[in-house]
């Protein structure tokens, strides 16, 4: 998607992805990401936080290519569902996809909706969930709005973001890593977005608001995903002209020497912020 389509949507390159080389270059790195072994076991910590059980309707703000919509539907059943809710309908066609394909396809609705403004009535869900969406969209507190708006009375409202400054990469001479880390973390709208989000459970009026930092951390000892994406993260600053090509080269090979010896490390903090509707 091009920068101008970006901005007409209020947001970043994730906030409305398009086309099909776009769409399927999307789900297959949020796939990769999402179902990585740190990112699992981030993952199960927030859902016993959000209790939910089985017979409740819940919306996946943001679901994109449907990763945690499938957790979230598991959840739920027998007898529940999810709503899935992305502005990006070819993200959806992969989840309604992945759906099927995990046997839970009757538990899942697919909604195009941009998460400001939500296809929904009021007080229609037990619980609104977004997950590592909110950095990517401008006016986030209308998100988070919306998601109390849809949520009945007593019912939980929970978001899951990075804050990018926290993220750590080893090794690698440090000033070079400062520097690639926040080019890549400057790609976003709001890099900072973890540590504001309880300003913006507040200022929605969520009441008996609870912060749980939650450290993501990958020696690379399972899978490849989170040292794939470091690795980008040089790529990404080679082309944005922040580093050189014999820099970023470098640094790439120092990282690939630790994945081969079992000592690189990847970490970031994603801070889970839940609060109730108030009754």
């Amino acid at each position: 998607m091009s920068n101008d389509a970006s901005a007409a949507e209020g947001g970043d390159g994730w906030s409305l992805v398009s086309g099909v080389e776009r769409v399927a270059e999307a789900a297959v790195k949020l796939g990769r990401l999402g179902t990585s072994v740190a990112e699992t076991r981030v993952r199960q910590q927030w859902l016993d936080l959000l209790s939910l059980r089985p017979g409740e309707i819940v919306v996946d703000v943001g679901a994109g290519s449907g990763v945690i919509t499938i957790d979230l539907a598991r959840a739920i059943a027998p007898g529940g569902r999810v709503f899935a809710a992305d502005p990006s309908a070819g993200l959806l066609d992969v989840a309604r996809s992945a759906a099927r394909d995990a046997g839970i396809g009757h538990l899942v609705d697919c909604r195009v909706a941009d998460g400001r403004k939500l296809p929904f009535g009021l007080a229609g869900f037990d619980a609104a969930v977004c997950h590592w969406v909110l950095l990517h969209v401008e006016r986030p507190g209308e998100v988070i709005a919306e998601m109390k708006r849809v949520t009945r009375r007593g019912g939980r409202v929970l978001s899951v973001e990075m804050d990018w400054e926290t993220a750590m990469i080893g090794p690698g001479d440090r000033r070079l890593t400062r520097r690639i880390l926040n080019c890549a973390a400057d790609r976003s709208l709001d890099p900072w977005i973890g540590r504001r989000l309880p300003r913006l459970f507040a200022a929605a009026g969520l009441a008996d608001i609870a912060i749980h930092p939650i450290v993501l951390m990958d020696c690379g000892r399972d899978d490849r995903a989170w040292f794939d994406f470091a690795r980008e993260r040089g790529e990404i600053a080679l082309d944005a002209g922040a580093v050189t090509r014999d820099e970023v080269a470098t640094w790439l090979d120092s990282l690939d020497v630790a994945f081969r010896s079992g000592t690189f490390f990847f970490a970031v903090v994603q801070f889970v912020v839940i609060g109730r509707v108030p009754v």
